[in-house]
């Protein structure tokens, strides 16, 4: 009797135990089939939010393979019912896929909406190289994009002059104190050309005329002539090799005008010179002519002034990170020499940040930057008929600059979301003016032919990019 009693209360604990668990509705039920109602929104860019609607999808979002124009993108979340994701970049067809693993890996069930989704090109920024670890430090390294190459630190970026159609896309870069590097973009490679050995800091670099010849400026910290203050590398030698140009005074920046004048810059006074040659190589510029220093409108002590050739050879921009202006200087192509300067846009003692035109603008901290040519401009505007405007980085405001020829200056990208954590800075990639930031953007390039920005994002690690899809 007693042992009939104690299998009664077992069975009945039993019961009860089975008719208290719930059953998780979210969990896959391979008794049920999975169906696929709906998707929402219909249209967007880039990382729009997607909710892709049915039943039976199950719980685990890593099971779930979604494609966008046969473009993969992770899926964020599931909840059975619902599944969440965010629109790839390019997703240009619009065709949605969607396929679900079951508990053994093998897939259960594979869905393509018959209704595509219109997919809205935008402008993005987004993250070309980049390698970095928990404390976000990181290193140099040779390779594939793909398995680990890493430039943390990208200063000066210039794209090969002597490109053409069917070639390889080669940007190269250099920083203070890491040599010369070559990116392959078609490749997707990276490798070091040269390492910091020779000379002391590399600030700078620019092409020839004839795109053959690689120069680099050497900031020597001397004010003299007994130390080279400008090298050169040859497309010959594969750039492999650096040989003394000049010698001269400390230098951060030159150009090398089309009819084969060269000016560069110096520390004191903020002064730029015309080099005096001597028929030579390396040149003793013992006889170094001064073009006009940035006291002339000023007091400077000194300035790391880096110079920028305006493609029509007319005249040339000048950045200074001393100070928030941006200069201009007029060739003459008759004495090959520049005039004195003057500020275009910005204020020379008094750094900030705001969008303006002129005097109204406000820099901080200017780098690099680049002419773009605006079609839009047809035969050009302005004074000069200019058809280009000026993109530069202002590392300490974390943005991109565009000046147009009426010298008005417009945020282009970074400095979003300020309300969010009360900072400019950071690493976030996305729409220019309402996700992206930068962290010390300095070094800048275009590639017209993809109408492309690289951005070398100094203490983010690595190289950026801003590009309309």
């Amino acid at each position: 009797m007693k042992k009939h009693l104690i299998t009664a209360l077992i069975c009945c604990l039993s019961f009860i135990g089975c008719k208290d668990d719930k059953v998780d509705s979210t969990q896959y039920d391979p008794s049920q089939p999975v169906v696929f109602t709906d998707f929402s929104p219909k249209e967007g860019g880039m990382r729009t939010r997607l909710y892709i609607e049915g039943s039976n999808f199950g719980n685990d979002p890593t099971k779930i393979h979604i494609t966008v124009g046969g473009e993969k993108t992770k899926t964020i979340g599931t909840d059975g019912k619902s599944i969440y994701c965010m629109v790839p970049s390019k997703a240009f067809d619009g065709t949605i896929n969607v396929s679900i693993d079951g508990p053994d890996g093998k897939t259960i069930a594979e869905h393509t909406f018959e209704q595509e989704f219109k997919y809205d090109p935008a402008t993005i920024v987004g993250t070309l190289l980049r390698k970095v670890d928990q404390d976000n430090n990181s290193a140099f390294q040779e390779g594939s994009f793909d398995e680990g190459a890493s430039i943390p630190s990208n200063d000066c970026m210039v794209f090969d002059p002597k490109y053409k159609e069917g070639d390889d896309r080669l940007l190269f870069s250099s920083n203070h104190s890491d040599g010369l590097h070559l990116i392959n973009l078609t490749q997707r490679t990276v490798k070091r050309l040269f390492p910091r050995t020779g000379y002391s800091t590399m600030y700078s670099f620019t092409f020839s005329a004839d795109g053959d010849t690689l120069l680099f400026t050497d900031d020597h910290g001397q004010d003299n002539t007994t130390r080279a203050n400008i090298y050169y590398s040859l497309r010959r030698e594969n750039f492999r090799r650096i040989r003394p140009y000049n010698y001269g005074k400390t230098s951060y920046s030159l150009i090398y005008m089309d009819d084969g004048t060269i000016f560069y810059t110096t520390w004191w006074e903020g002064k730029v010179y015309k080099m005096v040659r001597n028929g030579a190589i390396p040149n003793i510029d013992s006889n170094a002519e001064v073009a006009f220093s940035l006291s002339q409108l000023s007091a400077v002590g000194g300035s790391h002034t880096i110079l920028f050739r305006h493609p029509s050879n007319k005249f040339m921009y000048m950045l200074s990170d001393g100070f928030g202006a941006v200069f201009r200087a007029d060739y003459d192509p008759i004495k090959k020499t520049f005039g004195n300067p003057t500020i275009i846009a910005g204020n020379m003692n008094d750094k900030g940040f705001n969008e303006g035109t002129g005097g109204g603008a406000r820099f901080n901290d200017p780098q690099f930057g680049v002419f773009v040519k605006n079609e839009k401009y047809g035969d050009g505007i302005g004074i000069d008929q200019d058809q280009y405007d000026f993109y530069f980085c202002d590392r300490n405001n974390f943005c991109i600059w565009k000046l147009d020829p009426h010298g008005v200056a417009t945020l282009v990208a970074g400095r979003s979301n300020y309300n969010v954590d009360s900072k400019y800075y950071g690493y976030v990639d996305g729409d220019p003016l309402h996700e992206a930031r930068f962290n010390q953007p300095a070094g800048l390039a275009y590639d017209p032919d993809g109408d492309i920005f690289y951005i070398g994002d100094i203490d983010n690690k690595g190289i950026r990019y801003m590009t309309t899809e």
